[in-house]
């Protein structure tokens, strides 16, 4: 009888804890799909201008999603902050977490949300899965043919799927649609693959001419016009590029 009574017991502890662990975990889930990924202080730059308004954005993107998770459009915004603050600071791994956290609720909500399949297929090729990239990003060509952004999204998952004939294709309908920053440096990339330095230069010099000076996106094609003079030996060129 004891025996049994003990069993009884045993039973009643193991499934108590059970149920235990089982809502907690649901509640850890729970505050997880929730959660606003937070901003990491990056390393030096105490008092910057720029990551000072990056905070303030974030905080009042962050803001707006509490009070209205539905709020797609501050949710794509805070999606881009994340993106480009991975760029910025180095911490592509945690911020691209970040980004699909909040993409993936969109989704959850709205299948053919086409911004959110594009920043998708971006953060799919950000974390070297190239294949699911690639079909992310034709989802969103066939969404909106008419976009550059969906088109250069194709450029790269094909580049880094070896479809150099599709990445070509896609970037010519890519700068026809727009030419600008993103077309150009992408054919100065494709020309490069194929061993047309001096075209790639020229591609990349209209990339930085397109862009805004200062902003990460165009300082990151003049470091490349650099490495690009630097590879056909015109070292003063690099080193202008490089201080500027």
């Amino acid at each position: 009888m004891k025996k049994q009574s003990l069993y009884l017991l045993l039973i009643a502890v193991f499934t108590v804890t059970v149920g235990f662990v089982v809502i907690r975990y649901k509640t850890v889930q729970a505050e997880n799909k929730d959660a606003v990924y937070p901003l990491l202080p990056r390393k030096g730059n105490a008092g910057n201008a720029e990551w000072e308004f990056a905070k303030g954005n974030y905080n009042k993107l962050a803001a707006k999603i509490r009070e209205n998770p539905e709020d797609h459009k501050s949710s794509i915004a805070l999606v881009n902050t994340y993106i480009l603050e991975g760029r910025a600071s180095g911490n592509i791994a945690y911020y691209d977490k970040a980004a699909m956290s909040i993409v993936d609720k969109i989704l959850e909500q709205d299948k053919s949300n086409y911004e959110a399949i594009c920043l998708k297929a971006l953060i799919e090729l950000s974390q070297h899965h190239f294949a699911e990239g690639l079909a992310t990003a034709t989802k969103a060509v066939q969404l909106n043919p008419n976009s550059a952004f969906a088109y250069g999204l194709l450029v790269d998952a094909n580049i880094e799927m070896g479809n150099y004939t599709a990445a070509v294709d896609a970037a010519d309908k890519m700068v026809t649609v727009r030419p600008d920053l993103r077309s150009y440096s992408r054919i100065a990339y494709l020309r490069e693959i194929h061993g047309d330095l001096p075209g790639a230069i020229a591609a990349m010099k209209l990339a930085v001419a397109a862009g805004v000076p200062a902003e990460e996106s165009t300082e990151w094609c003049r470091s490349q016009l650099g490495r690009l003079y630097e590879s056909t030996g015109q070292k003063d060129s690099a080193l202008l590029q490089y201080r500027l």
